[in-house]
């Protein structure tokens, strides 16, 4: 388990295979923690955040236009704040719009509030990364000082290895006096967790988290790898996912970006881009971006 507040997730696709980079996160030195995919070559994505029904959670298809969504002409990282602030920014500070308004408190760019990190969302993941196309990502040393899945530690639920084509990282987020105990392979800490019945389908489920301890925020960050099928879009990409602000009795939204946003309808879509060529006024994006108020009671 690193001591530094920056950690790189590297899966292997296959037995015999060579390590992929798929993410970095980092802590921010008591203001919580970044999720960021900068090992692929995709720029151009597309952000948005869509309505989440606790009361119809099953496999469901939303449709683009059902979703507020933006442009963006360079990478993003999902951070999520000690407050509970949560919103994408650009993996090169200042190239779109983010951070809140100093009036209001709102979000300029993409974001929401949810849970503070010192009582963290349990029903499901606090952020998840999805990737596919795995021979486009970077290949790692190593050498490197990595937090590594191997093939035999992936979970499978509605798929196998032989029909699985993505694969998803879940990160849980613990407060510290709340996490489960802890084992140690060597340096790394794993804990064992029952997944909440919501996200996992089923009661009962336990998965091997491994963590990551950041210190300053009072807080463990759990991993686990899960495969998926899906129909992909394209060859090779990567989306984040969350956190949201619904809760098990009221709607609410969840946060989501997909790169590349090749094949998604996006004419006529405003940019978030800090961009005075752009045929908006980037620093008042025209459709509603921030979900107002806290997390619902």
């Amino acid at each position: 388990m690193s001591s530094n507040r920056k950690w790189t997730i590297a899966i292997r696709p296959g037995a015999g295979e060579d390590l992929r980079k798929i993410t970095k996160i980092i802590g921010l030195n008591g203001d919580g923690f970044s999720v960021l995919a900068p090992y692929h070559h995709a720029r151009s994505g597309f952000l948005y955040k869509h309505l989440v029904d606790p009361q119809n959670m099953g496999t469901r298809n939303i449709p683009w236009g059902e979703c507020v969504g933006f442009t963006a002409e360079d990478r993003v990282k999902l951070t999520y704040h000690v407050d509970g602030f949560a919103q994408f920014s650009s993996e090169n500070p200042g190239k779109i719009i983010s951070g809140r308004d100093a009036r209001t408190g709102e979000p300029k760019g993409l974001g929401l509030f949810t849970h503070p990190l010192s009582v963290p969302i349990v029903s499901g993941p606090s952020v998840g990364v999805s990737v596919w196309g795995m021979d486009e990502f970077e290949k790692a040393e190593e050498t490197e000082d990595l937090i590594t899945f191997e093939p035999d530690e992936f979970y499978y639920r509605r798929s196998t290895p032989v029909d699985a084509n993505g694969w998803h990282l879940a990160i849980y987020a613990f407060a510290v006096g709340t996490v489960p105990p802890l084992r140690f392979q060597g340096k790394q800490g794993v804990m064992q967790y029952q997944l909440s019945p919501i996200s996992a389908g089923v009661p009962g489920a336990i998965v091997e988290l491994k963590t990551i301890h950041l210190p300053a925020e009072k807080l463990y960050l759990g991993l686990y790898v899960e495969r998926w099928i899906g129909k992909l879009p394209v060859k090779s990409g990567w989306s984040l996912h969350g956190p949201g602000n619904f809760t098990r009795y009221q709607p609410g939204y969840v946060l989501q970006a997909i790169y590349p946003r090749d094949v998604i309808p996006v004419e006529g879509i405003s940019a978030l881009d800090r961009n005075p060529s752009a045929s908006v006024d980037n620093d008042s994006p025209s459709s509603p971006v921030g979900f107002g108020g806290k997390v619902p009671d």
